[in-house]
């Protein structure tokens, strides 16, 4: 039996839950090695023909699934290769997450199969975000962006200000200003909101959900200094002669050119930065304390602490590219994410349930009952939602 045989074979043991823990662990070590794409594909359909009536989806949803299962064994999951045999069933069930491009599973030994209640009323249907800003100009004017047809917004000290059609804000320098006082302008998302920008100097920023940027028109020639509550995402432009700094929730980062997370919410219990290309130096204003960042580190400030540790760089910058992605993390900080980018009130039964943990990632684009009905087939949770608000339960 050849290796794509093989594969063939453990799908097909997969989703008839015939897999025992080891060919589940086989099957993603393959998987995970496999690069003939039009394959799995062909693979994948011919099962897909042939699962259940409960199990059937619309073409759209077939291609949504197999671009999830591509961007999941890209991924590389780590699996476990012994399991004991009281997760069997839980593993059964993975298949149909997999098959619905997601793959979520509890770090709790007791785990079941729940089946996602279908009947979704319309009154509970909760959005996923979109691209909406309200930009404040220097003069104080206020600018919700998703009202503004695409094109020249304004000029101001110079620079021109235009809006593209895929939601991008891009300043240009059209001459240079008069006068060496900065001008500044701000851009804030709403919850349920996201936005990316070009700066003066060329610099992209992605910003997410309930976050703000404030930043000079047009850059002084010795220092770029914005301030940034919230989460964004940058891609800086080099200028050795001046550097780029981020003044976020009391923390300063220093760069010459390169690309980096900031998650600076105040909700969050740490100011968390991210360096994926390049290096950064970051500095806590309450301490003094500051740290060198290599590719593939992230800092934790809080309060008096400080770390470094090595990262999954793709987990921390998964929000710019359309998913959630979670690492044994608590359904407390998962719900934080839901929250901001649905627009929504959690609440909770308990604080068992908020410590929960999940590990998974899933389309930042499907709607809020699809997101919550994954994380039930955990058995860990369940949720009540009544308008705006969520209730996790166990």
């Amino acid at each position: 039996m050849n290796k794509q045989e093989r594969i063939s074979f453990l799908l097909d043991r997969y989703i008839h839950n015939n897999c025992t823990a080891g060919e589940l662990d086989e099957l993603f070590q393959l998987l995970d090695h496999h690069s003939n794409n039009d394959f799995l594909q062909r693979e994948l359909k011919l099962l897909w023909q042939h699962t259940g009536p409960e199990q059937h989806h619309t073409n759209a949803q077939w291609e949504q699934l197999y671009n999830s299962m591509m961007h999941k064994t890209q991924r590389k999951p780590k699996v476990k290769s012994k399991w004991p045999y009281q997760k069997l069933a839980a593993a059964a069930s993975v298949i149909l997450l997999l098959f619905a491009g997601i793959f979520f599973y509890s770090q709790y030994q007791n785990t079941q199969h729940k089946t996602i209640n279908k009947q979704i009323h319309a009154k509970n249907e909760l959005v996923p975000g979109t691209n909406k800003a309200i930009l404040t100009l220097a003069n104080g004017t206020r600018v919700p962006l998703d009202d503004v047809l695409n094109g020249k917004v304004s000029t101001q000290a110079g620079v021109q200000l235009t809006k593209t059609a895929s939601g991008q804000l891009i300043y240009h320098i059209q001459q240079q200003a008069a006068t060496s006082k900065l001008s500044f302008n701000a851009i804030e998302t709403p919850r349920g909101g996201q936005y990316q920008l070009i700066l003066s100097d060329g610099t992209r920023v992605w910003l997410n959900a309930n976050s703000s940027l404030k930043y000079p028109i047009s850059f002084s020639k010795t220092e770029r200094l914005i301030e940034l509550k919230g989460e964004a995402y940058f891609e800086v432009t080099k200028n050795k002669n001046a550097p780029f700094k981020v003044i976020s929730n009391n923390q300063v980062l220093e760069v010459l050119g390169t690309h980096f997370n900031i998650n600076g919410y105040e909700d969050e219990p740490d100011i968390k930065t991210t360096l994926i290309e390049g290096s950064v130096k970051v500095s806590n204003l309450s301490n003094h304390t500051q740290a060198l960042l290599k590719p593939g580190q992230q800092s934790s400030f809080h309060t008096n602490r400080f770390e470094i540790s090595k990262v999954d760089t793709e987990a921390a910058i998964a929000w710019k590219n359309g998913y959630f992605t979670f690492d044994k993390t608590t359904l407390e900080t998962i719900m934080r994410q839901v929250s901001r980018w649905y627009d929504v009130e959690v609440t909770y039964q308990n604080k068992t349930v908020k410590d929960q943990v999940f590990s998974g990632n899933v389309s930042r684009f499907e709607n809020a009952a699809q997101v919550l009905a994954i994380l039930e087939l955990t058995g860990l949770v369940h949720f009540k939602v009544e308008g705006r608000r969520i209730t996790a339960m166990l």
